[in-house]
């Protein structure tokens, strides 16, 4: 961020304010506002340099900033402020700016250096009726690369006047997600749907396999859960089985997660020679298979496992099946993805077990800061809830731990255990 004194001093090239986003410049406004307005130079005649300009644009007095207003649009770098401005506190500064604004809009260059700025700024007073005064003067459609907020308003600009060429053609070269999407929902309405069927993104697929059904078989591969669940349910309804495609393609993660999906607990048996895979993504994605058929025993031994993709799937398996709580993952030997799936066990034990899980790992050079933060949650959110108390096989053992924890934090856990 550029510095307030650094304006002063004379030392920003303008090459510095070309590389300031919306949200800086807004910030940098309030900055200035804060307190350094009174070494800003008072004549306006002599404002040369853009980063005079906008320093008597930023004025908290109200005569300089509307003073600065014609010299802001008199730089291209500065039409960001001339639209802070034009939401100015002040009447004359607001309506000056806005006059001023509505001109420089017309410009071929005004939508990147204007249209980010006034869709940051839409939720002040005043904000939703800018960009509407803004809107008709624009050429929205001009550019693809603005931020993701920018371009979503952008989009739904073009849609609310039913401009599908101008969508369409903005689809093509934006890689802004959130537009992208919206983009793509309203095209696939009104167009060929088979198109986005490639799309990257999983809701435009699932919407492109709704309206082409008969296309359903060949997304049952898919990556994403949402279109794979999809295309079963277009298989079942054209009267197939999904099944037994992914019983004869065992052996890829996607057709292991598939036939959890669409197969039965007699599959289980098919799935658990794949437990001992050589490649971890197979491996976790057989055991979110076994847990659909409650198959948890069998994944018990893959939380000590190498990945911790496939130990984040096993705690998912344990914790559905309430298993006993196994201090013995938190000891050093493991590796720090055990250990902090070991926490997560514990702490979901009951109140007790987590106390002494977070106690345990305050020494723990991986985990320190995960239990500390935990331990306050803990004395701020479930020590008040506590209904049992502490078994006398464990009292012991926490008084023994709780030296370890910051003293604001003992105070109230030792009150606790009396």
């Amino acid at each position: 961020m550029i510095s307030v004194y650094d304006l002063f001093d004379d030392v920003v090239p303008e090459s510095r304010l070309w590389e300031l986003t919306a949200g800086m410049w807004i910030d940098l406004d309030a900055s200035i506002r804060s307190g350094h307005y009174l070494q800003a130079p008072r004549d306006v005649t002599l404002m040369r340099r853009p980063g005079h300009v906008l320093l008597m644009a930023c004025s908290s007095r109200g005569e300089f900033r509307e003073r600065a207003i014609p010299q802001l649009a008199r730089h291209p770098v500065l039409w960001p402020l001339l639209v802070v401005r034009a939401l100015d506190w002040a009447g004359p500064v607001r309506d000056y700016a806005r006059h001023i604004l509505v001109n420089v809009a017309t410009r071929p260059e005004a939508a990147r250096r204007v249209i980010p700025t006034a869709v940051r700024l839409r939720g002040r007073r005043g904000g939703a009726d800018l960009l509407d005064l803004l809107r008709p003067v624009i050429p929205l459609d001009g550019h693809a690369d603005f931020d993701g907020p920018t371009m979503r308003l952008v989009v739904e600009e073009l849609i609310r006047r039913g401009d599908d060429e101008a969508v369409r053609g903005l689809h093509e070269r934006m890689t802004a997600p959130g537009a992208l999407l919206r983009a793509a929902a309203y095209l696939i309405e009104r167009s060929d749907p088979e198109p986005f069927l490639g799309s990257p993104f999983a809701p435009i697929r699932v919407r492109a396999l709704v309206l082409a059904p008969h296309q359903g078989g060949e997304f049952l591969n898919d990556r994403s859960k949402i279109v794979r669940l999809t295309a079963q349910g277009l298989v079942r309804r054209a009267g197939g089985d999904p099944a037994p495609w992914y019983r004869a393609r065992l052996g890829s993660a996607v057709s292991i997660l598939g036939l959890g999906e669409s197969g039965g607990p007699a599959d289980a048996e098919l799935v658990v020679p794949f437990l001992g895979d050589a490649r971890a993504r197979v491996r976790a994605a057989a055991v979110a298979a076994l847990r659909v058929w409650g198959r948890h025993d069998d994944v018990a031994p893959l939380v000590r496992d190498p990945s911790a993709r496939v130990v984040r799937q096993v705690v998912k398996s344990l914790r559905a099946a309430t298993a006993a709580p196994d201090f013995s993952l938190l000891d050093r030997v493991n590796p720090p993805h055990v250990r902090r799936a070991g926490h997560r066990l514990l702490a979901a034990a009951d109140p007790w077990t987590r106390l002494k899980a977070d106690l345990l790992l305050l020494d723990d050079p991986d985990l320190a800061a995960v239990a500390s933060a935990d331990l306050r949650v803990w004395c701020d959110r479930v020590l008040v809830a506590l209904y049992r108390p502490c078994p006398e096989a464990l009292r012991e053992e926490l008084a023994g731990l709780l030296p370890k924890a910051p003293e604001e934090l003992r105070a109230r856990a030792e009150w606790v255990l009396r």
